[in-house]
């Protein structure tokens, strides 16, 4: 699998994706992707099992989300519980 390639469903294509994260074994990325019914931006958490990549937490779309407002409270929680950047376990 190349660095941009996202192991969605055959039922959508891929338009463009940007990675969260990505090992080896788990990949969390965003995703725009296009079927019958249109265009979407996607949130997509796959793990590796047995060779084959698998959706693991979560498909779902996030267009109508408020991003900068996401944005915002999350640096603000991680300012406030002066939490560790940049890190995440893989399971």
């Amino acid at each position: 699998m190349s660095e941009k390639s996202y192991p969605v469903s055959e039922t959508f294509t891929v338009l463009d994706g940007y990675d969260i994260y990505r090992s080896s074994n788990l990949i969390i990325a965003l995703v725009v992707v296009q079927n019958q019914f249109g265009k979407d931006l996607r949130l997509y958490r796959w793990m590796k099992r047995k060779e084959q990549w698998k959706v693991d937490l979560c498909r779902m779309s996030v267009s109508s989300w408020k991003w900068s407002e996401i944005a915002a409270k999350a640096a603000e929680f991680i300012e406030k519980y002066q939490l560790k950047k940049g890190s995440i376990q893989e399971e």
